[in-house]
């Protein structure tokens, strides 16, 4: 029964969100008749082309839609590595013991033929599951279970590409088709009009080392008209066993110098308090699961989401009165890794996301011994 309330208050959730979201038009709303046919488009998959299977190529177009219409969902399956390598079990039996996917595969998608792409991903943590380290992931907007899936309404008024690029260093073949997801669809709608106070869907993915006690993380610097409906961010210690969880997220909405939302608390900005949980939550807004030495959590802001005019920056940092935290987070053994994914709508052209880092550079920095011991560094502070 507990079970059932919570799913329905997800559905009644998102009900909530897509309404007001297209109050104006009526797409995405399921009680309105007036949006056209839905088509779903298939890719990866030894059924299509070979020009969509990473067999040929190792950077994909799995969608190219024309508009006006609205993308309803995405789904990629997990690629033959990720279920198992164990030859005496049956497929259906290996699930989720291979190799993760990792943050080669990135999600790219274009609006109306812009040359900037509005989402740009490594795939994995578009979906929640930074670096691919987790593989189960259930929320209100995103699943993960030997497949990936999202329900983010994504109109646009000329046309939609979608992509997943492989940028590593296998070449296109049967081995990379292992490797990368093997069946992707993405299902749309088409619309009769664009509405004119739509805003069009972005998703943008960063990853920092610093120490928190001398700058602030950057998660989004975004200009134009629009709203933020979520992200998902990780955080975790170079050197040590400990985190910090009392640093703020601060939104500082169109050019103000304070923050007219501010999070006092990392946890706290994803619903939990004290630190978080010991074991990993899955809610439909809000969630949390360990990730390396650190934690990893995710929180969608559907009916309370951060609506902006001109711009929006987005920062975590300690607050102005946390002097000690600062100071302690200002020694090197303090470093600590920071990534995250922030989804938003905006108005079009938007300001170009930064771009991603190579591959070797994405991937998590594991805890290692420090090297730096010195007078004002040592591992007892």
């Amino acid at each position: 029964m507990k079970r059932f309330t919570l799913y329905l208050s997800a559905f009644i959730t998102i009900g909530l969100f897509t309404r007001s979201l297209w109050a104006q038009s009526g797409p995405s709303d399921p009680a309105d008749l007036t949006s056209g046919p839905t088509t779903a488009i298939n890719a990866l998959w030894i059924e299509n082309p070979l020009d969509v299977q990473f067999r040929s190529t190792n950077r994909i177009v799995v969608a190219s839609i024309q508009g006006p219409a609205e993308i309803t969902m995405i789904h990629f399956a997990f690629a033959r590595a990720q279920l198992g390598q164990d030859s005496n079990k049956p497929l259906s039996q290996q699930i989720g013991n291979g190799k993760p996917l990792g943050r080669d595969a990135v999600l790219r998608i274009y609006w109306d033929g812009e040359t900037n792409p509005s989402v740009e991903c490594p795939l994995v943590d578009f979906f929640c599951d930074p670096a691919g380290a987790e593989q189960a992931i259930n929320n209100a907007m995103i699943t993960v279970s030997r497949g990936f899936n999202a329900w983010f309404p994504m109109p646009f008024r000329k046309s939609a590409r979608v992509e997943l690029d492989y940028e590593g260093t296998m070449p296109p073949g049967p081995r990379l088709q292992q490797m990368m997801p093997c069946y992707s669809y993405v299902c749309y709608r088409t619309l009769r009009k664009f509405p004119k106070k739509t805003g069009y869907f972005h998703a943008s993915w960063r990853q920092e080392t610093l120490l928190l006690g001398t700058r602030e993380y950057d998660a989004l610097d975004a200009t134009g008209r629009g709203r933020f409906i979520g992200w998902n961010v990780t955080v975790h210690s170079l050197y040590r066993d400990d985190y910090p969880v009392d640093e703020n997220e601060k939104f500082y909405i169109d050019g103000e110098t304070n923050a007219s939302v501010e999070f006092q608390g990392l946890e706290d900005s994803f619903g939990f308090s004290w630190g978080f949980p010991t074991n990993s939550s899955f809610f439909p807004l809000t969630g949390y699961f360990p990730f390396m030495n650190g934690a990893a959590a995710y929180r969608f802001f559907l009916s309370d989401s951060v609506h902006f005019e001109k711009s929006l920056k987005i920062r975590i940092g300690f607050g102005a009165k946390e002097n000690g935290w600062r100071r302690n987070y200002s020694k090197p053994i303090k470093a600590v890794q920071i990534s995250s994914t922030v989804y938003w709508y905006q108005t079009e052209p938007h300001t170009p996301l930064p771009p991603l880092p190579a591959v070797d550079e994405r991937m998590p920095v594991a805890k290692s011994a420090f090297r730096g011991v010195g007078a004002n560094d040592s591992p007892s502070q």
